[in-house]
């Protein structure tokens, strides 16, 4: 598709070449007159040099013999008074007169013969033969204005001279029509270089999301059945950080072409939405589309397989058919492709939740978008709640965590959100919808800032045996997070002493490094850091031998099925040894029962967390449990 711009491009180079045509074309059209001109002017004044010659000889012969009859002198003297006196008063002959300077001579002959027309009636010969004598002086300048002006050099020189114009013409306009049609060529290559780049995907060859934007908007402008499939391929980014970008490109090229291949024969469009996400649009209703994904995964199966042998890649892919979205609704195509979009991606989100560890396929539904709504939402009155010193809605509650110390009492600081219409909010959709909007370090520096507050309000009086865990989200452990706290704590620095900062594992493997050199910096200012559910992951003994941590909490999971698996105590009890020969301290969550908090004080678990205790409480019923826990002298532990 050539743009616009370029259509008026050529049609305005086309134009002047036309415009310059054309007026090449009167050149050349006066110059033809004009030399025609010429030449009838040549012809004028070659007739009144011939009938002057003959009134000459005439007169010469009626001289000589005395018998000559004088009518045949009458006639060519009438013939020759007509001529000159038509040059020099009709209208046509005005531009000879003009052009060559002929005016004047052909005036000074005329007045001759006009002097001597009494002697050419009478037969004066006296007077006829001083006529002569002025003739012959005369008759040479005439010969001369029709030689030299028309048919010598002068004119031949006009005539080449017009001609090496008309040349010179000729040339410039075949080179400015070269010149012209070189340009215009560079412009549309160049135009149709960015239109292939406005629609294809440079590293895969694939076609891109502008183009499957527009074959959409193009099916719904048709009212074509149509299903759009988004295929992700999960933790592709293993393939980066693990064997390099170059390595991440080639397989991303490899799995273009084995997607292409698959959809070429039914004729589907395929494209690269995004990093690792490619999509294709089915022409079909898509309620018996299994003709075509169950292929589609098994051939991208088996080329992700042959990428990556390690097996832990996996696909998601999201399905939105054109069915789902009401064509009535008033909107335009555009939106409605748009909107068919949106459910794909809506469909591989509810796709990617499932475990990574296999591939999973998922069906847009009406209540995906009724939850997007309610997250968009939340979103939206998150934001105002983080910025809004009065509201209730949003707050920190605290969840105890015991130790074998009496005069300590730790407690981790989780956020809160009763919905006035949606109820208590799930706290990890709180986190998600923080990190997707980016507030995540917003909502951290909040949770910082409300951790501040209890500690030099509620908990004044015995603020010095409490330590704090929070977590920390992905956007919060960032350069910023050091200035954060001083900034924070600026009027009680010694209370950062009690912090501890608990990180996930999947947060240290992005970058190994910087994750190190923040750790670094959070100690030399007091804070402690703590790796939380650990043994979750399949990297966590790897980021143990990396990194240093001051804390363990092993994953509730582990502590659930400890009295039914053996497995699961056996896991736990070497978590514990492994830690402290590491020097670490380890905290298990999720503790409900005496049994389990008697089994892992038998495996020398440091700390302790869970319903066994207490529920996550407000800063005021926090207190109020610190107190009756350090007057009771640890109590909860010992019976």
């Amino acid at each position: 598709m050539v743009k616009r711009p370029l259509i008026a491009f050529v049609m305005f180079v086309f134009t002047a070449l036309l415009l310059t045509a054309t007026a090449l074309y009167q050149f050349h059209q006066a110059y033809t007159k004009q030399t025609l001109h010429t030449q009838l002017s040549a012809w004028a004044l070659a007739q009144m040099e011939l009938e002057t010659l003959e009134f000459r000889n005439d007169l010469a012969l009626y001289l000589v013999e005395d018998s000559s009859p004088r009518r045949s002198l009458l006639l060519t003297y009438d013939i020759l008074w007509s001529r000159y006196d038509t040059f020099l008063s009709s209208q046509e002959t005005a531009a000879m007169r003009r052009a060559f300077n002929a005016q004047p001579i052909v005036e000074r002959a005329f007045r001759l013969i006009q002097r001597h027309e009494q002697a050419v009636l009478n037969g004066d010969r006296e007077r006829l033969q001083n006529l002569l004598n002025e003739i012959d002086i005369v008759l040479p300048q005439i010969r001369n204005l029709m030689v030299n002006n028309f048919t010598g050099p002068a004119s031949i020189e006009q005539r080449a001279f017009l001609d090496e114009k008309i040349k010179v013409m000729y040339a410039a306009m075949f080179i400015l029509t070269l010149v012209l049609i070189f340009f215009a060529f560079r412009l549309y290559r160049n135009s149709s270089k960015q239109q292939e780049l406005a629609w294809q995907d440079r590293l895969t060859g694939l076609p891109n999301r502008n183009y499957l934007l527009d074959c959409l908007y193009k099916a719904v402008q048709q009212n074509r059945i149509h299903t759009l499939l988004l295929i992700d391929i999960r933790r592709f980014k293993d393939i980066n950080d693990l064997m390099g970008y170059e390595q991440g490109d080639k397989a991303l090229t490899k799995l273009a072409s084995q997607l292409n291949s698959i959809c070429l024969p039914y004729g589907y469009p395929c494209a690269r939405a995004s990093s690792n996400e490619f999509a294709v649009l089915a022409y079909s209703d898509g309620r018996h589309l299994s003709f075509f994904t169950q292929p589609l995964c098994d051939s991208l199966r088996r080329a992700i397989d042959s990428i990556y042998p390690g097996h832990r890649l996996s696909l998601a892919i999201g399905i939105a058919k054109s069915l789902d979205v009401d064509a009535h609704s008033g909107n335009s195509h555009w939106q409605l492709a748009n909107e068919l979009l949106n459910n794909a991606d809506l469909a591989l989100m509810r796709a990617k939740q499932a475990p990574v560890t296999k591939d999973s396929i998922d069906t847009f539904k009406t209540e995906y978008e009724q939850e997007a709504q309610q997250r968009r939402r939340l979103r939206d009155e998150l934001k105002a709640h983080l910025i809004d010193p009065y509201q209730d809605a949003l707050y920190v509650a605290f969840q105890p965590i015991v130790s074998a110390d009496p005069n300590r009492l730790g407690c981790e600081a989780l956020v809160r959100w009763h919905h006035p219409e949606y109820g208590p909010i799930n706290p990890e959709l709180i986190v998600n919808v923080a990190e997707e909007s980016g507030l995540g370090q917003r909502l951290g520096k909040w949770i910082l800032q409300q951790v501040h507050h209890a500690l030099n309000t509620e908990w004044q009086s015995i603020n010095t045996h409490i330590d704090i865990a929070v977590n920390l989200s992905d956007s919060f452990f960032n350069e910023s997070l050091i200035a954060d706290v001083i900034t924070i704590f600026a009027k009680h620095p010694e209370q950062r002493k009690q912090l501890i900062f608990e990180v996930t594992e999947t947060m240290t493997i992005d970058d190994i490094g910087r994750f190190s050199l923040l750790m670094n910096q959070l100690r030399d200012v007091g804070i402690r850091i703590a790796l939380d559910d650990f043994g979750t992951g399949w990297s966590s003994m790897a980021v143990l031998n990396h990194l240093s941590f001051d804390k363990v909490k092993v994953d509730r999971s582990f502590v659930t099925g400890m009295a039914d698996i053996t497995r699961q105590q056996v896991l736990v009890d070497t978590i514990c040894h492994m830690a402290h020969q590491l020097g670490i301290h380890v905290v298990a969550e999720g503790v409900e029962t005496r049994e389990q908090l008697t089994s892992l004080q038998q495996m020398g678990v440091d700390e302790f967390q869970g319903y066994f205790f207490a529920k996550p409480l407000s800063a005021i019923d926090f207190y109020a449990f610190c107190i009756d826990y350090l007057n009771q002298k640890n109590v909860l532990l010992s019976k």
